[in-house]
């Protein structure tokens, strides 16, 4: 039995060794895929860990073998997130089941929420709930919290979100499996004792001097390591993105800006003006921030901006899916040989013989992807060596 998990592990943690431990306890030969978000997370930050580097330390926690969600869907709103991990999940073609954790565990009641979705009188609530100004995750809460009697604080945790998300594009020859989320919440920012949260696990490495024995009791000791050597090196700092963004502005146009994606309703005069008075990165997305548009889908939006994505390219290239290769063990190698038998998707172990000319949309999509990582490597205090998509390969752990 194959099993599919969608992660970002930002960084891998005890509440992810936790959900791997519950998938073999209940089934003992599971071999189990993570496909997992690269450079950016879905919020729109840089992860704190490379991709490489959180791929390995996925393995090496349970994990079989970790494959990379494409920036096009990994940097995305919850519904556009699940849909691209699902669907490679899906097209690999040797997943049985999905494992994803809640905070909410009626299996039941969350199927019954994605149903609705696809009903027209959903929608046509959710146009008259959007028309008053409120974001879409405020008004599909509302109308759920309605239609399936359940209180909307369970609706408003992000994993349940997510779950809801999941059963909506799940196809009927996968079948769901829930574990319910334990320990602190998703945005909880205050270490506990064994299960954190991973915001609060980042936010402590973030500290001048981090407490590494009271984060110790949330990661195992090779993810504390890479933490420890990564703080000493100097981590990623997402205010760095300030200044590539006010010269892309400096040298663009509100005509050009208005054709990146999710780049609606006034928000490129909103950018331009913006941008006058912001004195840092943490500013001109507060600018940004309002009822509608909150913080995670403006910093989205910052990195579509950056990488020159726009709404035609992104309907070009969003499902033109590949098998990205991050990491893998002996039992990852042999579901690898399956996928090769089974799968529609080209397989990526090596980036260069698969940009020689860039012409599939697959390969476009492929392309976003390198630029990203090349991104997140400016984003220190000291630049990394560009092209990592290039030099490094995927960690095999034998």
């Amino acid at each position: 039995m194959v099993a599919g998990i969608i992660a970002e592990y930002n960084p891998f943690h005890s509440g992810h060794e936790f959900q791997i431990s519950e998938v073999k306890k209940f089934f003992p030969d599971a071999e189990i895929i993570a496909v997992m978000s690269g450079s950016f997370t879905q919020r729109g930050t840089p992860a704190i860990l490379d991709k490489w580097t959180r791929a390995r330390l996925a393995v090496e926690g349970g994990c079989d073998l970790i494959l990379e969600l494409p920036f096009t869907s990994a940097v995305r709103s919850a519904q556009d997130f699940a849909r691209g991990g699902v669907r490679i999940l899906k097209n690999l073609k040797v997943v049985d089941k999905i494992i994803f954790g809640a905070e909410f565990s009626d299996l039941k009641k969350l199927l019954s929420a994605a149903k609705i979705f696809d009903e027209k009188i959903f929608h046509n609530e959710l146009k008259k709930k959007l028309s008053t100004g409120i974001s879409y995750a405020a008004a599909v809460t509302k109308i759920l919290s309605e239609k399936i009697n359940l209180d909307e604080k369970i609706l408003r945790q992000p994993n349940t979100i997510l779950a809801i998300e999941y059963l909506r594009t799940l196809p009927e020859n996968i079948e769901p499996i829930l574990i319910q989320r334990v320990g602190a919440g998703y945005n909880d920012l205050t270490l506990q004792k064994n299960f954190s949260s991973a915001s609060a696990i980042r936010r402590a490495v973030y500290e001048k001097n981090p407490d590494w024995e009271k984060i110790s009791a949330s990661v195992n000791k090779k993810v504390l390591d890479a933490l420890i050597q990564e703080k000493n090196f100097g981590l990623v700092r997402e205010n760095f993105l300030f200044r590539p963004i006010l010269s892309k502005i400096f040298t663009s146009n509100i005509d050009d800006a208005k054709k990146i994606f999710g780049m609606s309703e006034g928000l490129e005069n909103l950018l331009f003006e913006s941008a006058k008075s912001a004195k840092n990165f943490p500013e001109l997305v507060n600018f940004m921030t309002s009822r509608r548009y909150q913080t995670s889908r403006i910093k989205r939006l910052l990195l579509y901006f950056l990488l020159n994505l726009t709404q035609e390219k992104i309907s070009e290239i969003e499902t033109a899916d590949f098998v990205r290769v991050l990491a893998f063990n002996e039992r990852g190698r042999k579901i690898l040989k399956k996928i090769r038998q089974n799968s529609p998707l080209p397989i990526v172990n090596k980036v260069s013989s698969h940009l020689k000319k860039v012409s599939a949309p697959y390969q476009k999509n492929l392309s976003v992807d390198i630029i990203a990582t090349n991104l997140r490597g400016i984003l220190f205090d000291v630049p990394k060596i560009p092209n990592q998509d290039f030099l490094t390969s995927p960690q095999i752990l034998f």
